[in-house]
């Protein structure tokens, strides 16, 4: 069941309707920490996780005369946020977010299976591929390891959820193709398998 706006909230926002800002304050200091923590939670940034909020809540005022929030207030401002981040994502280049990504999975594999010199090289021409990536693809292929949904990303990128999955099918194969030419004795079907697939 989807969680009802409470009475309270309600009345706030109704006097937000009617530029009340000291509703919008009340309402702000009861949502801006929750909406902090997951921000940086995601950004590990605070100084940008801050500002996302903050755009969060001056969109919130922005909108206020145009407000149809059905239920719960919380998770309306939960999107808003969780599509402000991915909209700051998706125009990133965020090769800091493949280096993690890639960092994270290179642990599960086995010990001896790849050498470390062999792991840098690896990183490298994984890198190279995906900045010559174009642009879409590139953003589609970053967010999809960052876990966002296909949906979320055709929302916020303005494309066909097909055509979501065609760029980031596409990126896999071009990724696949460059590491068999740059490292054709390495098992890279099991690598690919361990770096691009989700948890």
């Amino acid at each position: 069941m989807q969680p009802v706006l409470e009475t309270c909230e309600k009345a706030l926002i109704e006097s937000m309707r009617n530029d009340d800002a000291a509703a919008f304050e009340q309402l702000f200091e009861r949502y801006w920490e929750h909406l902090y923590q997951r921000a940086y939670y995601r950004l590990r940034s605070r100084e940008l996780a801050e500002d996302l909020v903050q755009d969060v809540f001056a969109d919130f005022w922005i909108q206020r005369h145009n407000l149809q929030i059905q239920s719960d207030l919380g998770g309306y401002l939960g999107a808003m946020l969780k599509y402000k981040i991915i909209r700051w994502a998706s125009q990133q280049e965020r090769e800091e977010e493949l280096h993690a990504h890639l960092f994270q999975r290179m642990e599960e594999i086995e010990d001896g299976v790849i050498s470390l010199l062999e792991v840098a090289s690896l990183q490298q021409t994984i890198n190279e591929a995906v900045r010559a990536f174009p642009e879409n693809m590139r953003s589609v292929f970053l967010l999809r390891m960052q876990d966002y949904t296909i949906g979320e990303i055709a929302e916020v990128l303005q494309l066909a959820d097909q055509t979501i999955r065609n760029n980031h099918t596409e990126a896999l194969r071009r990724l696949k193709t460059k590491l068999i030419e740059s490292h054709p004795h390495l098992p890279i079907y099991s690598l690919l398998t361990i770096l691009f697939t989700k948890t």
